[in-house]
Order: C-alpha cells, then sequence, then structure tokens
C-alpha cells in the first residue's frame, strides 16, 4: 500500500521531479544561510549577538553538514532512481540527527570553533 500524494501538490511536484531535491541539496541549502545572515545582522545591531551566538552555530554547522553530506547522499541517491518524496525524507531526517547531534555537543563544538579562530588569528598576526 502506498501512500497517495495527490493531495499535497509540493510532494507531487517533488515527487514526479527528484532533480529538485537535488537542486536544494546543492543551491538551496547555502541560500538559507545566506538568508539567516539577514536576522544575525538584526540581532547584532539590537545587541543580543552574544546571547544567540552559540544558538547560531549550532544551526550553521548543523546546515553546512548538512549541506555538504546531504548533497553528496542526495546525488548519490537520485542516480539509484530513489524517489523524490524519499529523498526529502532523508534530506530532513540527516538534517534532523545533525541538528540533534550539535545541540547536544554546543559546548565542545563552540570551544573547537575559538580554538581554531584563535589559532588561525596568531598565525595572521605572526605570519
Amino acid at each position: 500500500m502506498e501512500f497517495s500524494f495527490n493531495l499535497f501538490g509540493f510532494l507531487a511536484d517533488i515527487d514526479s521531479h527528484p532533480e529538485y531535491m537535488v537542486m536544494w541539496a546543492a543551491f538551496g541549502v547555502p541560500a538559507l544561510m545566506l538568508a539567516l545572515t539577514l536576522p544575525l545582522y538584526i540581532f547584532r545591531l539590537l545587541g543580543l549577538y552574544p546571547r544567540l551566538k552559540p544558538f547560531y552555530s549550532v544551526v550553521y554547522i548543523s546546515l553546512t553538514i548538512t549541506w555538504i553530506l546531504g548533497f553528496i547522499t542526495t546525488i548519490l541517491l537520485f542516480f539509484t532512481k530513489i524517489t523524490g518524496v524519499r529523498l526529502l525524507i532523508i534530506w530532513v531526517l540527516m538534517y534532523a540527527t545533525y541538528l540533534v547531534f550539535c545541540i547536544f555537543n554546543r559546548n565542545s563544538i563552540n570551544r573547537g570553533i575559538e580554538t581554531i579562530s584563535k589559532k588561525a588569528g596568531s598565525l595572521n598576526n605572526h605570519g
């Protein structure tokens, strides 16, 4: 028994054109990351950036991992003729998994980012 996607035009389009998911994985995620910079800039102007910085790093790191690994997975599954809705479900589950991982490891991830940025800053100052 299969689900009927006739009720949902969006899912029907994705199911009939799985290349939309490949395009989303390649170009939609960076566009989403770019669109999220506007609220970050507004929060920075309002002085809320120090409080929200750890949460933005969680969102951006999970989106970056999903962008890279999600595109690779999506393109491989696309060439194996997986339907578009399954590609969507796989991509959403990948993002949710990476987001949950980043939420639970937020402190260590942010410490690692600060360490890397301090090392890069010291290399730029002395190099």
